[in-house]
């Protein structure tokens, strides 16, 4: 449990009692989670949230259920499941059409209640997603979470076209490392981005066409370059701060920035003239859909979308990891 706040913040391994399934519950027993940058926002106090402590972090849970509430029908002890992070209500007029992204009373696993750096997490029913068969947990865990937020961004918040140029921001960050796959496996021509010679290695072992420096201060030039001057179709951003606007030296007549982040700074400006005129869009995008999370596990089972598993470690090295 994260017992105070800071970089680094305080951990504990603590003895809890085993949570108890109420109605329409369901206790997983956690195989794996993985470690997301929501994780080092709740250790280090980062979000525009009040978030009481102690809290047990973790939103991206794999595993086996072990005991199920009153009510609760579909799912049996042993049966191998993903956790959906954004739980959400089922009920509001945005879960009744589908965009569970846009529930208006989510609950982020591992934020606003304990989440998956645990032996067992208690989640509701509908949280729940069944693991295909044969797909690893520490797949799912490396996957879930990261990789369903790129299956929203590309196929529910924007839609790739065989063909369509794509950058991706951040090859060798989670969103990232997964947006280069959906996009290939979409048919799009792909540039992405890293600040290093190993992180531009893995955009091209990842499928990336090209794979650039944007460290480099006119590494929109390179962009515009390898496009013969027309600029991209697709932007896929989770940076912001200063790079999101230099997306938009990036981007073709028509095309569209999708972001979904913000962790090199929450205020950006932008030239608005030539937004309008050349008829961009900005749009966007938050957590993920049932389908799309349905729909990662799916890609992750037929081998069309590999989790970059860099580390695992044991709960007791939570701090360390």
């Amino acid at each position: 449990q994260l017992i105070a706040n800071g970089s680094p913040g305080k951990f504990e391994m603590r003895d809890v009692p085993d949570p108890q399934p109420g109605a329409g519950e369901v206790v997983v027993s956690v195989v794996a989670c993985g470690l997301n940058r929501l994780d080092l926002w709740v250790e280090e106090g980062g979000l525009p949230i009040p978030i009481p402590l102690p809290r047990t972090p973790g939103g991206e849970v794999a595993g086996c259920v072990f005991a199920v509430g009153a009510g609760v029908t579909e799912w049996k002890p042993g049966d191998a499941v993903a956790v959906q992070s954004n739980i959400f209500c089922g009920e509001c007029e945005y879960c009744q059409r589908g965009q569970e992204s846009q529930c208006l009373r989510a609950e982020l696993l591992g934020v606003v209640r304990d989440g998956g750096f645990a032996e067992k997490v208690l989640v509701p029913q509908r949280a729940l997603m069944r693991l295909p068969a044969d797909l690893a947990f520490e797949t799912s865990a490396a996957l879930s979470l990261a990789g369903s937020t790129a299956m929203h961004m590309l196929t529910d918040r924007a839609q790739v076209r065989a063909g369509d140029w794509v950058l991706v921001m951040g090859a060798s960050s989670g969103v990232g490392s997964a947006a280069i796959q959906i996009a290939k496996q979409l048919g799009a021509r792909v540039i992405s981005t890293g600040s290093s010679e190993a992180k531009r290695a893995l955009a091209q072992k990842l499928g990336a066409d090209f794979a650039i420096d944007h460290s480099q201060a006119d590494w929109p030039a390179e962009v515009r370059k390898l496009t013969q001057r027309r600029g991209v179709d697709l932007v896929v951003e989770h940076v912001g701060g200063d790079v999101l606007p230099k997306c938009f030296e990036c981007l073709a007549r028509g095309g569209t920035v999708v972001t979904c982040g913000a962790t090199a700074g929450r205020d950006i400006a932008f030239n608005l003239w030539p937004f309008f005129v050349k008829q961009q869009r900005l749009i966007g995008s938050y957590g993920r859909n049932r389908v799309d999370l349905q729909t990662t596990l799916e890609w992750a089972a037929a081998g069309k979308l590999k989790p970059v598993i860099d580390s695992v470690f044991p709960l007791e090295q939570t701090a360390s990891a």
